[in-house]
């Protein structure tokens, strides 16, 4: 997730970051996904439910300032704009096992929870085998 106006969007990764399974800046977070996954991507409000089948077999909750009404999610293949508005979120990033949704099969779900709060936090709340949670956050 990035700031659209910011000049280089995508984030360097250290070995930190990435067992960690997110690196983060100012106007940008990015969560690691297993190489050769394909995914869906679900965003949702405090408003919205979820259509995902599963449970999450990797939680991130991490504190996200937009600037503007716009964020962009993406990848460095796929990217789509999404107007949420200005402020301060918790964003709540879940890793599911895929399958099937709308007619096309997934390795992995991805699931993006924007709700507005002054009060959110940096945690790992589920971390799977590939992470490594005994480290501070960096």
């Amino acid at each position: 997730m990035f700031d659209p106006d910011l000049e280089n969007p995508f984030n360097g990764w250290n070995g930190r970051q990435y067992t960690q399974g997110f690196s983060r800046r100012e106007g940008c977070v990015s969560f690691a996904v297993p190489d050769g996954s394909t995914a869906f991507v679900e965003v949702l409000t405090e408003k919205d439910n979820t259509q995902l089948p599963g449970q999450p077999t990797r939680v991130i909750l991490v504190t996200f300032y937009l600037l503007q009404d716009r964020v962009v999610i993406g990848s460095i293949m796929d990217e789509r704009t999404t107007v949420l508005g200005a402020g301060k979120y918790q964003l709540t990033f879940e890793l599911l096992q895929g399958a099937v949704q709308g007619g096309q099969a997934y390795e992995k779900f991805i699931r993006l929870a924007f709700v507005k709060s002054e009060a959110s936090a940096f945690e790992i709340m589920l971390a799977d085998a590939e992470m490594n949670v005994d480290l501070p956050l960096g």
